[in-house]
């Protein structure tokens, strides 16, 4: 799979870290909800700068892929600050290097938006998912056609995916979401902040049915 360029990596790990103190305003609550469904054996893909961590639970035995070294660095260092057991590794959501039914739970927060494919991604996360495990998400997604975000959205789409290593601002996250998971609840939350093109949101979680 193509690594991305490392100029752009450090830029990203830079901006996400520097970004931390909105990500915890804007989606904090959010997080507090859903991570409460959590089992205790939780996959988390694209860990990023380690954001999520002050949400999950006490004891939670943590793993987390990145594909991003320089997210992972920060990530390392504020785990330190952190009661869990937590395993790293560096790699992508379309190859989980995990055996079948291994997780209570996986987490995915604005990662699916980046994944080279998002169809492999949630593929492997239902793989890897224990039979009634749970997968919580929070997704920014193509807004609603004909608003002026979906304007935004058109006009800034190449770039945004050029600078932000494949972010695609214009995904259906949602409706690939219900393709694995046809139980999903979510809503869509928008959310009047300066980054236009990610405001509008999918907040939820779904579940894997036994076969």
């Amino acid at each position: 799979m193509k690594k991305s360029c490392g100029c752009k990596s450090k830029f990203n790990a830079v901006f996400m870290k520097n970004l931390e103190w909105y990500l915890h305003h804007v989606y904090g609550n959010y997080k507090r909800s859903l991570f409460s469904k959590l089992g205790k054996n939780v996959l988390e893909i694209g860990a990023g700068t380690g954001t999520n961590l002050p949400y999950y639970r006490e004891g939670t035995q943590l793993t987390v892929v990145e594909p991003s070294r320089d997210m992972l660095n920060y990530f390392l260092e504020k785990a330190k600050d952190h009661p869990l057991s937590i395993y790293v590794r560096e790699g992508y959501a379309e190859e989980l290097p995990f055996e079948d039914n291994s997780f209570d739970s996986v987490v995915s927060t604005l990662v699916l938006c980046s994944v080279h494919s998002p169809v492999k991604a949630l593929k492997e996360i239902k793989r890897v998912l224990k039979p009634g495990g749970t997968f919580v998400f929070i997704e920014h997604v193509k807004a609603p056609d004909f608003t002026l975000t979906a304007k935004v959205q058109d006009l800034v789409q190449a770039g945004w995916k050029w600078l932000f290593e494949g972010c695609d601002v214009k995904r259906d996250t949602g409706k690939l979401i219900k393709s694995f998971f046809p139980d999903a609840k979510y809503r869509m939350v928008k959310f009047n902040s300066p980054f236009i093109p990610v405001n509008y949101h999918i907040i939820g979680y779904g579940t894997k049915q036994p076969d």
